[in-house]
């Protein structure tokens, strides 16, 4: 759980936003990371194989590991791809480090 969390509108390209410390049993690998240059995503937008919005510099991070998400470049936190280790080979660092050790996700956002 995050202090704050939300997610802008179609326009602003799905816009991240994170306030943390995160809270819970697995760590925090959406905010702090502590590889801000490349993990943290507050303010990152939403990729997909089609709108490439990730901060990689050759590639497209959506098409590369097969689903959407707040890529900067690329991942250590990625709920939304193939579960295969072949393209999702760290689900949540430093967690989860094997596709294949999660049965399932949720993520869900609270109103105020």
């Amino acid at each position: 759980m995050y202090d704050r969390f939300s997610v802008s509108n179609e326009t602003e390209k799905y816009q991240l936003f994170l306030a943390g410390p995160a809270t819970g049993t697995v760590g925090d690998s959406m905010l702090d990371t502590g590889y801000p240059i490349y993990y943290d995503l507050s303010g990152m937008y939403f990729s997909t194989p089609d709108r490439d919005n990730d901060r990689k510099k050759y590639g497209n991070c959506a098409a590369d590991y097969k689903g959407g998400w707040w890529f900067k470049a690329c991942h250590i936190a990625f709920l939304n791809g193939p579960w295969y280790p072949a393209y999702w080979w760290a689900p949540w660092l430093s967690t989860l480090r094997r596709g294949t050790t999660v049965r399932g996700t949720l993520m869900l956002i609270k109103r105020h």
